[in-house]
């Protein structure tokens, strides 16, 4: 049984140690116990045209896009402090990226194709199994509500076995509404469901009839020595490692500050934050600011510490197996909260207000090795079951019912947009087009479509009878292109799809052209954001087209349908001003 591992890894935005960390634990755990997996070279549906190894541009182009949509003085400064930081860590991005790059070629079994979500739409990669792993994976988006990657609801994941290991939502709320209906639905298809909190076992087993385990992160599913064997010792000695991730970690920083100094340690600081010189400021203590490292030498700096001062949950969960001693920041959400309970480490939280000569580096890790021993069997079972079952299923080889994927298809309903193609200046609407919206779109085209109509991916929906017009021009038909979630797609007269790059590397059927009065062909996918009808034209420079008094809605042509009985050059002046004075008044 070949197994597909899809999780965050590399496309972390911020060069977080632990994504590619837990994605070697869990493919070496199987690998150890004689199962083939690979990682799916999977681009998450949030990640947009970031750039990982140069991300300043970028940060500074979402800098200016919050300055000009007015966002918060906060919101601002936060991206402010990215992008000046983006820009003075240059050479040290860079060389963290290829850190990260080269651990994976050493130490990862990952995919040659490069998948998102629209292509998990139309391509299977090919695996009999595919599992889920890790981390917060399961989170709501207020843009796309969730990856579908992710929770495995993607169509090439249809009919094969689905587990997920170790998920989490990190500091999302219980979903309501709509996002809860989605979520279960995608959560139904799933065969075994292992969670990596509690409270989210318990959320998923009081609001549906659906079953939950709690496992462990993989990482903890192997002890110290293996992961010693990965690290690599740092050249400082006798430091305090301060290791945050995200915001909110100025209590962690202050400890850590009083720490050192009481203990005449220096401070070795880590951040997945771009900060050149870090947050400590403090004159009178020792300190060191490191970004450039990958992550064998993130592991190392833990092994050798003197103690670690963290927010992070692999923070906390490194210092475990190490044995190193750690002390714990506020951070949002309940992972480290949870992680601390299970393991009986509540006391190395330490509160804003709290006393550092209180603090103490005395940690009875000998304590932690009975429930750490008590959930690794626990989560081997869990996952050595889910694999037998999907080892079961498809020995069987049963016939798959995609009937119900097809009917849950077929009930989407979407948007449409109407563009006036390559017409250029001498499209307009049909005068009596005045229940349209329209706008004017960066390439100078014009799109109408009517506010609040959509349409159902049935087959069956008819396509409106076109509101353009064009001097000198004859419509023809429609180009039809669609969006999953991010990139278009064309569809092609032989029913197939692409995009516009792979139409222009040759090799694809022509864009079909789809007549007024056709039915919206059906597209087999998951979801539609929206589509868009493009007009297509041919000259027509023999005369004005007139109203014949005839329905060509057959072939497509103009004679009857764009005239209304007189010469066409008054209505389209008319029509174009009205339009381009809505334009001008944003409507």
């Amino acid at each position: 049984m070949e197994i597909g591992l899809i999780g965050i890894n590399k496309y972390a935005r911020f060069l977080n140690f632990a994504c590619q960390l837990h994605a070697y634990a869990f493919q070496k755990f199987l690998e150890k116990n004689g199962y083939s997996s690979t990682i799916l070279d999977y681009k998450p549906v949030t990640y947009g045209d970031h750039d990982m190894r140069s991300p300043a541009a970028h940060a500074e182009k979402e800098y200016r896009q919050a300055v000009m949509a007015g966002a918060s003085p906060a919101k601002l400064e936060r991206l402010a402090d990215l992008a000046v930081g983006y820009r003075s860590l240059a050479a040290e991005r860079a060389s963290r990226f290829d850190r990260f790059q080269d651990f994976e070629r050493r130490n990862l079994t990952v995919t040659e194709e490069q998948y998102d979500s629209e292509l998990l739409e139309i391509q299977d990669p090919g695996f009999d199994c595919y599992i889920c792993v890790t981390d917060v994976i399961w989170s709501a988006d207020p843009t796309y509500t969730f990856d579908r990657g992710f929770l495995l609801g993607s169509k090439a994941f249809e009919g094969k076995p689905k587990i997920a290991y170790a998920a989490s939502r990190g500091i999302s709320k219980d979903f309501t509404g709509k996002t809860a209906d989605i979520f279960f639905s995608y959560l139904g298809e799933i065969e075994a469901i292992g969670v990596r909190e509690p409270d989210l076992e318990a959320y998923i087993e009081q609001n549906s009839d659906l079953d939950a385990t709690t496992v462990l992160d993989p990482v903890l599913l192997h002890d110290g020595r293996f992961w010693r064997d990965l690290a690599v010792a740092p050249r400082e000695e006798k430091y305090l490692l301060l290791y945050y991730v995200m915001g909110r970690s100025a209590d962690t920083v202050e400890k850590a500050v009083e720490y050192a100094k009481l203990h005449d340690l220096t401070i070795v600081e880590l951040s997945d934050r771009p900060l050149k010189y870090g947050q400590v400021n403090d004159p009178e203590v020792r300190h060191v600011a490191r970004y450039d490292v990958g992550q064998d030498e993130w592991l190392g700096y833990i092994e050798n510490a003197e103690c670690v001062f963290t927010n992070s949950f692999h923070g906390c969960c490194f210092s475990l197996l190490f044995e190193t001693p750690f002390f714990v920041g506020k951070r949002m959400g309940k992972k480290v909260p949870n992680f601390l309970a299970t393991f009986g480490l509540q006391g190395q939280q330490f509160a804003p207000d709290d006393d550092v000569r209180t603090l103490s580096s005395d940690v009875d890790f000998r304590s932690t090795d009975a429930p750490l021993r008590s959930m690794r069997e626990h989560s081997e079972a869990f996952i050595f079951e889910a694999l037998r079952r999907a080892e079961a299923s498809i020995a069987d080889g049963t016939a798959i019912d995609r009937e119900r994927f097809e009917q849950r298809r077929r009930e989407i309903q979407f948007p449409v947009h109407f563009h006036s193609g390559s017409a250029g200046r001498s499209v307009a609407l049909r005068d009596e087009a005045e229940r349209v919206k329209t706008k004017v779109v960066p390439s100078g085209a014009l799109e109408y479509w009517w506010p609040g109509r959509r349409f159902v991916n049935d087959g069956r929906s008819p396509l409106p009878r076109g509101e353009f017009v064009a001097a000198g021009r004859a419509f023809v038909g429609w180009a039809m292109r669609f969006r999953i979630d991010n990139r278009w797609l064309w569809y092609l007269a032989d029913g197939s799809f692409a995009t516009s790059e792979q139409l222009t590397a040759g090799g694809r059927a022509a864009k079909a052209v789809i007549p007024d009065g056709a039915r919206i062909p059906h597209m087999p996918v998951n979801h539609i954001s929206s589509v868009v009808f493009e007009a297509r034209w041919k000259k027509d420079e023999t005369s004005l087209p007139v109203d014949s008094g005839q329905d060509t809605a057959a072939t497509g042509t103009p004679g009857g349908r764009f005239a209304r009985g007189r010469a066409l050059l008054a209505p389209l002046g008319r029509t174009i001003g009205r339009v381009r004075r809505a334009f001008v008044r944003g409507e």
